[in-house]
């Protein structure tokens, strides 16, 4: 049985895993205070009671939220090896993480109807174009429900936190959460890059002067916010699903679900930035 380092060492295993999370996380909560600042100063007070707004504010206070809890929990990891955190702590981590994405995907669907609002196309139409992500994040609100009554119980085991490792990898909730957030995106970025393409082609030539200005803008916007958007957390998205059938470490997993993560909250955040200077 190994013992403990001595007072005022540990483990460099413990201490890498732990420093990288700290890298990653606070980098990235770092990142949305100038962006929330911005978020605000180019708002109105229109634009505030909007949908996409309120949703950013509570994806930022869920990210802060986050962030805070991993540092503290990678600097309890270096400094107090002996006394870790409970494994709940992790499983109310991970779940307030996956509330994160589903509630990116959510502004994301929110942005498509801004694109195709109801009173431009038919009833039919509108529910056909949203019926697909709408049953998605059902399905996902669903197996995270699931997932998290399922990592309650292994908690309660004998040696949980073996058991939780386990059941993180193995179990089918984790796949299926990814598999809907790829085809979620997918289907999104779709959507938004077929919209972008086709303004495109509608308007070569067919606007001068200042219209010409204000379209080549609002193209811009579209641009930003469908590479910020769906483009990059789609490839993420599929790198996560490539990871967990590598077989590689969780600490490996958790840190490329918490740059993803990171990354879609920063997108949406810094999308509603920029749409907010073009419209200012």
């Amino acid at each position: 049985m190994s013992v403990p380092p001595p007072p005022g060492l540990n483990y460099l295993a413990a201490i890498q895993p732990a420093l990288i999370d700290i890298m990653i996380g606070h980098t990235f909560t770092v990142i949305l205070v100038p962006l929330l600042i911005a978020m605000f100063y180019f708002s109105n007070e229109h634009s505030r009671r909007q949908p996409i707004f309120i949703l950013n504010i509570l994806n930022v206070c869920l990210a802060f939220s986050v962030g805070i809890m991993g540092d503290s929990r990678a600097v309890n990891t270096m400094l107090s090896p002996t006394h870790p955190y409970p494994v709940s702590y992790d499983i109310i981590m991970g779940f307030l993480g996956a509330v994160q994405s589903i509630l990116v995907d959510t502004i994301l669907l929110f942005r498509i109807c801004s694109v195709y609002p109801p009173r431009y196309l038919t009833w039919q139409r509108f529910v056909t174009l949203v019926s697909l992500p709408v049953l998605l994040k059902v399905a996902r609100v669903i197996n995270l429900s699931l997932f998290t009554a399922a990592l309650t119980k292994a908690a309660k085991g004998f040696n949980a936190e073996a058991t939780l490792a386990a059941l993180w990898v193995a179990a089918p909730y984790l796949k299926i959460e990814w598999f809907a957030q790829l085809v979620d995106n997918i289907y999104a970025s779709s959507v938004f890059l077929w919209t972008l393409w086709s303004k495109r082609k509608n308007n070569d030539g067919s606007t001068t002067g200042n219209a010409k200005l204000s379209f080549r803008m609002r193209l811009r916007t579209l641009f930003w916010i469908a590479l910020s958007n769906f483009v990059i957390p789609a490839l993420f998205s599929v790198a996560q699903i490539i990871v967990i059938y590598s077989e590689v470490n969780p600490v490996v997993i958790n840190q490329i679900i918490l740059t993803n993560t990171s990354i879609a909250v920063v997108g949406v955040v810094f999308a509603t930035v920029w749409a907010g200077t073009v419209n200012r």
